[in-house]
């Protein structure tokens, strides 16, 4: 996994490293990143906090073929890019 982080320093469940319970790697071209060796206190509490919001958070979304939480689209039916079912 690769992320491009700018703002968040990788510490958010939009960063694909973080999303995924890996530690970001050379290969990330994040800036500021505090999802790494250098960063676990920070990182274990941005972890601490977002499971006491939603326990659910780092699990799978998609579970073979079907989307454990269900998407929201209405109009696109599941065809942009932009909706996590369009991959799966």
């Amino acid at each position: 996994r690769m992320c491009t982080c700018k703002n968040s320093r990788c510490l958010k469940l939009y960063c694909d490293c973080f999303a995924a319970s890996q530690l970001c790697n050379g290969r990330c071209k994040c800036v500021g990143c505090h999802n790494d060796d250098f960063g676990r206190d920070e990182r274990k509490k941005a972890v601490a906090a977002l499971l006491e919001k939603k326990p659910a958070a780092f699990d799978t979304k998609i579970r073979g073929d079907a989307h454990s939480q269900g998407c929201k689209c209405k109009k696109s039916r599941c065809l942009k890019k932009y909706c996590e079912c369009y991959s799966a």
